[in-house]
Parts: C-alpha cells; sequence; structure tokens
C-alpha cells in the first residue's frame, strides 16, 4: 500500500521529491508501530495511540502534525481506492501548532550578506547575483538553483520560476538583482548583455549556480 501510494503522489500529484521522501519515512515509522497489524484493522483508537507514542519520544508538536498529515493523505488515498471500508483518521484531530514570530534580518546585516561576496573574481561575482537574486525575489532555495538564464526578462524586470508541483509563476525582480546578475555574466561570457537584443537572455547557456566557469 505504501508503493502504491508512492506511485500516486509521483505519477498523479507530481509530488516533489522533498515531499516523497518524507512521506516514506513517516509512513514507514508507522508500518513499524503497527507490526503484524493489518492495515484494514486501524481505527481511531490505534492513531491515537499512535500519536501519544510519539508525544513519549518527546517529537515536538510540528512533527507530529507533519506525520498525521502523512497519514491524512495515506489514509484518504486507501478510502478513495477501496483499500480500506472506513477513514479511520477523520476522528483524529491535529494537534495545535505554537505560533512563532518570524526571525528576521535587519537593514545592517542584509547589506553584510550582499556584499561579503568579492567581485575581484568569478566565484564572487556568481555569489553576489545568487544573492541579490534571492533576496530580491523571495524565492525558495531550490527554485534558485533551478533558475536559468532564459527565464530571466531583463526588459520587464521579471524571472519566471518553476517551483513546487512543477508550477510555474513569475515573479518581479529588483534592479540591482539585474545588475548583479548582468556583471556576473559579463564576466563569464565576456560580452556585455544587452537588454533590448532579446527579452530572454541565454548567454551562458546554463544556470546561475552552473559550477563550470
Amino acid at each position: 500500500y505504501i508503493d502504491k501510494f508512492m506511485n500516486y503522489l509521483k505519477v498523479e500529484k507530481n509530488a516533489s521529491p522533498h515531499t516523497i521522501t518524507n512521506y516514506t519515512i513517516d509512513l514507514n515509522v508507522f508500518k513499524g508501530f503497527l507490526g503484524d497489524k493489518d492495515i484494514e484493522t486501524v481505527d481511531h483508537l490505534s492513531l491515537r495511540r499512535y500519536l501519544a507514542e510519539l508525544r513519549a519520544k518527546n517529537y515536538s508538536k510540528r512533527t507530529v502534525a507533519r506525520k498525521l498529515a502523512s497519514l491524512r493523505s495515506f489514509f484518504r488515498f486507501l478510502f478513495r481506492e477501496g483499500h480500506i471500508k472506513k477513514n479511520p483518521i477523520t476522528a483524529v484531530l491535529t494537534p495545535k501548532l505554537d505560533k512563532k514570530l518570524p526571525v528576521f534580518l535587519d537593514v545592517a546585516k542584509i547589506d553584510r550578506l550582499l556584499s561579503a561576496p568579492t567581485d575581484k573574481d568569478l566565484m564572487g561575482l556568481r555569489d553576489r547575483a545568487l544573492l541579490e537574486t534571492l533576496y530580491s525575489t523571495g524565492i525558495r532555495v531550490s527554485e534558485l538553483v533551478g533558475l536559468d538564464l532564459r527565464d530571466i526578462d531583463f526588459i520587464s524586470g521579471v524571472i519566471k520560476v518553476l517551483g513546487k508541483g512543477h508550477k510555474e509563476r513569475v515573479v518581479p525582480i529588483g534592479e540591482p538583482a539585474l545588475a548583479a546578475i548582468k556583471k556576473y555574466v559579463d564576466k563569464k561570457t565576456g560580452e556585455k548583455v544587452n537588454d533590448k537584443d532579446a527579452v530572454f537572455l541565454n548567454k551562458s547557456g546554463g544556470r546561475l549556480t552552473d559550477r563550470s566557469v
């Protein structure tokens, strides 16, 4: 059943590798808890005992909630596919999470971070372009790593981002980030980037994180 569910996540839901890994770990932990007990015999009391065991092992509320979310998706899949006659997890409540204030950097720290890479070599210019892009757009690091130069619109000041579930979205990018990217590309290719030449740039034929510089 776990294998069938993972295949469903990959093929039909187009889930990320990170999600697949976490769900596999969570469900195998639950499988270990069940032992020889069949999945069809699991009821809400079994699930509550499992949650109690997780709490006894001093898992945080956030971790318990994540493991419970994995089980919700799993049992919903089993019920929909007819592998179980009743979904036992509908009677189990998700624990309330503690609300935490976000941790952020002040302006001075941001300035020091962005100015840390040197502009005297190619690696420094690349790192500066990466940091400026990350700060300007607010995209995920995984999205930044996958960003290709052809996805940058220098005229309109936007980038095309491939996010979770392989969904594309357009995100604004500021002038300092664009300038840092241009400076890096100029150095790497030995050519000046001309905004009027093309809307989407593909001068280097690679990603910003390309190591073969």
